[in-house]
C-alpha cells in the first residue's frame, strides 16, 4: 500500500522535487508529521524552493520527538525517518549504529527504502 510519504519520498527520490515539495507539505498540514523530514529535506536543499537550512532545522527541530515516539510504537514510516535523520546526519548528528537499528526495524516489516539504504551503510 502506497502511503502519502511514499509516494511523495519517491517524487523526491526521482527528481520531481515541485510534486513532491506539494505533497509533503500538504501531508504535513493534514496531519503526517513523518513528512516534516523530507519537507525539510527540500528546505535545506533548495529542492522545489529555495535553500533555508535554517527552518529546515526549525521543522525537525518541532517534530522529531513526535516521529521518535512514533517510531517507538512501532510505525514503519516513522521508523525509516529516524533510520535516514541518523544516516545522514544533516538535521541530527550521524550516529551510524542508531541508523541501522531504525532501517533495520522498518526493512523486517518490509519497507523496501529502508532495506536499500541499510544494505548501503552496511557496505561501507
Amino acid at each position: 500500500m502506497s502511503t502519502v510519504y511514499s509516494t511523495a519520498m519517491r517524487l523526491y527520490e526521482q527528481g520531481d522535487y515541485v510534486h513532491a515539495l506539494s505533497s509533503f507539505r500538504n501531508a504535513l498540514e493534514l496531519g503526517n508529521e513523518r513528512c516534516a523530514y523530507g519537507l525539510a529535506l527540500c528546505m535545506y536543499f533548495g529542492n522545489g524552493m529555495f535553500v533555508d537550512k535554517s527552518s529546515a532545522k526549525q521543522l525537525i527541530d518541532g517534530y522529531l520527538p513526535r516521529i521518535e515516539a512514533y517510531a517507538a510504537a512501532g510505525d514503519t514510516e516513522a521508523q525509516q525517518v529516524l533510520g535516514l535523520y541518523y544516516s545522514n546526519g544533516i538535521f541530527v548528528p550521524a550516529e551510524r549504529e542508531r541508523a541501522l537499528y531504525w532501517l533495520g526495524q522498518a526493512a523486517g516489516k518490509g519497507d523496501e527504502r529502508s532495506a536499500r539504504v541499510l544494505n548501503e551503510l552496511c557496505r561501507k
